[in-house]
């Protein structure tokens, strides 16, 4: 008889009662489902709160104090050493600074100078020399022999002039290869 208590009722109620009690049985199942929802989101959130909460006490740290206090010591001294460099850098600053003026306050290049004028006019004597040697050599008789002898002195005097000038010219541009003597 009870199934046709049910049948009965389920007969007896209307389309609207009958979604009536569909929407208060869905509006009962979401609120339940939603205070299940709020309870799961709390307890999650207490849980973390308590793992990060003993995470943090005193006792247990994620770096040991005394690695810590080695770190910072370490950067003092890196920090210390760094301070040094940086002083020993603006003291040779200060040194180049002070050699390069000297430098170019110093008579070294002007010695260059002369000396290179010197060897030039050193080089024209000769070239001048040989040829008045030559014209005499013509005009004296048996005079070739000599001509022939001194002729090379004077060409091993030029070419020496030369190197010593091309080292000069080396010196002024900043290279430092120095031929081998002849």
């Amino acid at each position: 008889m009870a199934d046709r208590d049910e049948s009965d009722e389920n007969e007896e109620l209307s389309e609207e009662q009958r979604i009536s009690l569909l929407e208060k049985s869905v509006t009962t199942n979401k609120v339940v489902l939603l205070i299940l929802a709020l309870i799961l989101i709390v307890a999650i959130s207490v849980t973390l709160t308590v793992i990060i909460i003993t995470g943090m006490s005193d006792e247990e740290s994620l770096v040991g104090q005394d690695a810590f206090v080695q770190v910072q010591q370490e950067l003092t001294q890196l920090n210390q050493q760094i301070a040094v460099q940086q002083n020993i850098i603006n003291k040779l600053e200060q040194d180049y600074t002070g050699l390069k003026g000297l430098l170019e306050n110093s008579s070294a290049p002007t010695f260059q100078k002369v000396l290179l004028q010197q060897e030039k006019s050193y080089q024209d004597f000769i070239k001048s020399m040989k040829s008045g040697m030559y014209d005499l050599a013509h005009m004296v008789p048996g005079s070739r022999t000599w001509l022939e002898l001194y002729n090379e002195q004077m060409n091993k005097a030029v070419q020496l002039s030369q190197k010593r000038e091309r080292e000069l010219k080396r010196l002024q541009t900043g290279e430092m290869l120095i031929e081998p003597d002849f």
